[in-house]
């Protein structure tokens, strides 16, 4: 049986020479109950609404070490905004970002993993990462647009 997320985040700070602290645990804690895109303002806003206090500096880097062991990744749409998403046990996808409403839209696609792969193979390219997003107007920001 695979380890979870907050056993992979022990190992990892512990591996890397930081300290295991009660802060870093309650960040963890808060982007995992956390779904969708959020940016290191949110979770600090989040965590001291609920009368967590914990610096913004802190959430910073902890976002990042989450995000250095694998278990997020960070996402960048149009508005200059780094944000995390979940990658551990979640589905690889790709976003489809509205530029007009600020909408975000994930997707999956067999079609396009594939091509990948072909492309990668025909190369003899080993990939580290990738992202793959497009920006456009949803149906309804089209709708509002034709009026």
């Amino acid at each position: 049986m695979g380890k979870n997320e907050k056993e992979i985040f022990r190992d990892f700070i512990r591996s890397t020479g930081f300290r295991e602290t009660a802060q870093r645990n309650m960040i963890l804690d808060r982007f995992l109950k956390t779904e969708g895109h959020v940016s290191v303002a949110d979770l600090h806003r989040i965590l001291n609404r609920r009368g967590r206090k914990v610096g913004y500096a802190t959430v910073h880097r902890t976002m990042k070490l989450i995000a250095e062991c694998d278990l997020a990744r960070e996402v960048m749409f149009d508005d200059g905004v780094v944000r995390f998403e979940h990658v551990y046990g979640h589905k690889h996808h790709h976003h489809l970002f509205c530029t007009r409403c600020k909408k975000v839209i994930e997707f999956s696609s067999k079609t396009i993993d594939e091509g990948e792969k072909a492309i990668l193979k025909r190369y003899g390219f080993k990939m580290e990462s990738h992202r793959y997003e497009i920006f456009g107007l949803c149906k309804n920001c089209q709708k509002i647009m034709e009026r």
